[in-house]
């Protein structure tokens, strides 16, 4: 599906407004620009802070101070553009100074004028315009486009036995723990709890020693457990010790523990923190919000926080459905907007925020026009072709014996960014995609990216082996005589 990103991005204060700068991107990658104002008097602050417990009116307010005059005028128009092959994505970027209270407000309520009628949607709710909040980072950490294959969670579920000592209340892990799993379907999953079967302790430790042990990358991060914004500005996490003690860790000791993990493994796409107060824009005057920081000190793709405080249930129930929609189609944003759909009865539905610097990007893409295979596609692809040969072409010793070679090189160049390795490498699953033509008719990409089946009527034979080794013989003998 094509998308239209729309995002507004709010600039340093000017005398008695903060600048807009409108950026509409097409599909076809031109930019339209356009400018406006952002104007919110002390009345319109009072008033704000008088509606804190009204998402909807509090919304509406900031809604009215930035869709004004030019910027409404083009937002109605991209409005305009959309379609079922079309979707406009909504990314707002704050680039206020830091202790600008612009800053500190409620941004995840903004509320826009989407239907003729002259209502005010809550554009956090509204699945035909999914809404993030942009944030631009300089961190030159790498994140490799993905596959629905590489898809692979690390759950942390900390629920310590004497939480009343920091006045908060326990749940139950094993509970929690179930519908975390149920969530993610196929998606696989490993654990750290204090529960049997999991791989460790919540702790900290063994959250930084799993990440970068892992025989394979983690790309989903998911935390249950408790969080609070601390007096200071800063945001702590209650995990748990072996011995199920609270082990409290603010956000600089978790992000000065994960900026050491990268090389093969490196962090993860999406973090999502069913945990309270781990996006309070409020802490974004003073240390900034954990999941902000993720983000902007990081460079993570994308993190789900909590803006307030959320009830355990309403934080399991959105992540249930969250996971449903995102492996569907892989798109963070537009996944949020629909896990809200049947909650909106629920307080504290408005509490959750995505923070991102995918832009219209999805978190991970099947398709294969902008990206290469990655390396759990290319395992996947090669368990099946393995299958497939044996299958179909029992006897095809010449085929076999290529195919034996194509995946030693695969072997070898795994993982390196050597311009010789990774040359070697697209030429080994070049020569697989011939090889596949050969037997099962259709591409080792096809394969390996989109689980693709050979035609049914393509039988298997007793003596196709010896006609493909033929073929194969006949070919290499003519580019041997031509060389």
């Amino acid at each position: 599906m094509n998308s239209i990103e729309f995002e507004i991005g709010i600039q340093r204060k000017f005398e008695h407004f903060w600048p807009l700068v409108v950026r509409v991107k097409q599909p076809d990658g031109l930019t339209i620009h356009a400018e406006g104002t952002l104007q919110l008097s002390e009345d319109d602050l009072i008033r704000l802070t008088q509606e804190q417990e009204n998402y909807l009116e509090y919304g509406t307010i900031l809604g009215k101070a930035v869709f004004r005059e030019t910027v409404r005028e083009t937002f109605v128009r991209t409005l305009g553009q959309s379609s079922q092959e079309t979707t406009v994505r909504f990314l707002l970027s704050n680039e206020a100074d830091s202790q600008d209270s612009v800053r500190s407000l409620h941004w995840e309520r903004l509320c826009a004028p989407i239907d003729a009628g002259g209502e005010w949607n809550l554009l956090a709710r509204d699945q035909r315009i999914p809404f993030s909040q942009y944030i631009p980072t300089i961190i030159d950490r790498r994140f490799p486009p993905i596959g629905r294959l590489d898809l692979r969670a690390l759950v942390i579920v900390a629920s310590p036995s004497n939480l009343g000592k920091y006045n908060l209340v326990e749940f139950d892990v094993e509970q929690a723990v179930n519908t975390v799993r149920e969530s993610l379907g196929e998606i696989p999953c490993d654990l750290l709890a204090n529960i049997d079967g999991a791989m460790g302790p919540p702790t900290l430790e063994q959250l930084s020693e799993q990440l970068t042990n892992a025989k394979k990358p983690y790309t989903i991060l998911h935390f249950v457990g408790h969080g609070k914004l601390l007096k200071d500005g800063e945001t702590v996490l209650y995990l748990a010790t072996k011995d199920n003690e609270v082990q409290p860790v603010t956000a600089k000791q978790l992000l000065d523990e994960l900026k050491y993990i990268g090389n093969k493994q490196g962090l993860p796409h999406l973090t999502f923190l069913c945990s309270c107060e781990t996006a309070d824009p409020r802490a974004e005057t003073g240390l900034r919000g954990l999941a902000q920081r993720l983000v902007r000190d990081l460079g993570m793709p994308a993190v789900v926080g909590m803006t307030r405080k959320v009830t355990m249930e309403t934080a399991l129930k959105l992540a249930q459905k969250f996971y449903q929609r995102l492996r569907e189609h892989g798109e963070v944003d537009l996944a949020l907007d629909e896990a809200t759909a049947g909650l909106g009865h629920r307080q504290d539905i408005t509490v959750p925020a995505l923070f991102s610097r995918l832009g219209g990007r999805p978190l991970f893409c099947d398709r294969l026009q902008d990206r290469e295979l990655t390396d759990a596609e290319i395992d996947f692809g090669l368990a099946k072709l393995t299958e497939l040969i044996a299958q179909r072409a029992p006897n095809a010793t010449v085929l076999e014996e290529s195919f034996k070679e194509q995946v030693q090189i695969l072997e070898q160049t795994q993982g390196s960014q050597l311009p010789a390795a990774r040359q070697k490498r697209r030429e080994a699953l070049d020569e697989l995609n011939i090889l596949c033509s050969q037997v099962v008719e259709i591409s080792f990409d096809a394969i390996a990216a989109l689980d693709k089946n050979p035609p049914s009527t393509m039988l298997s034979v007793p003596f196709l082996g010896y006609l493909l080794s033929a073929r194969r013989n006949t070919i290499s003998s003519f580019l041997g005589d031509n060389n």
